[in-house]
């Protein structure tokens, strides 16, 4: 007896995003906010937390995307060596700022950048990395990395990250 090997499909495709919030609810991630900040004022009312953080005495919580952008600055930020238990956190970024900022330099940046986003922050794509000096001011020797990912987690949002040495 044989069996029809004919498949029908109606309708348009369902876009990755639509599946994937539709198969689970949305976690909300919170964490620390960096940097650590002195205690509030009586400027803000107690009990109202600024838009996505909340903060008490010298620790603040961040929410969403702004915790990730506080957490891949702090990836960014930090010397290889510089983290207790995890010496290979980090990327060594100061050490091509008085290296001659032309495109081999450029390029061996974003070299390191990609490979410790790949190890440490894999919840992220990296869709734009760019890499440039303040030509305005040479002698200051300014690095500017400008970096633009998206969420690999049901949100898929997409945001930037700058972060400036020198």
């Amino acid at each position: 007896m044989a069996t029809t090997t004919i498949h029908n499909t109606y309708g348009v495709p369902v876009s990755l995003s639509v599946k994937k919030s539709a198969a689970s609810e949305r976690k909300r991630r919170a964490g620390f906010s960096y940097p650590l900040i002195e205690p509030l004022d009586n400027t803000v009312p107690p009990g109202v937390p600024p838009k996505n953080t909340s903060q008490s005495n010298y620790f603040s919580k961040a929410y969403g995307v702004e915790l990730i952008r506080n957490n891949l600055r702090q990836l960014l930020l930090t010397q290889k060596g510089e983290r207790v238990m995890l010496p290979e956190f980090g990327l060594d970024l100061r050490r091509y700022v008085f290296e001659p900022l032309d495109e081999t330099t450029f390029n061996l940046i974003r070299r390191d950048i990609l490979l410790t986003l790949s190890t440490y922050f894999s919840i992220a794509k990296p869709l734009v990395l760019t890499i440039s000096s303040d030509d305005r001011e040479i002698e200051n020797h300014t690095l500017r990395v400008e970096l633009t990912l998206q969420l690999l987690d049901e949100s898929l949002d997409i945001f930037d990250v700058e972060v400036r040495l020198g």
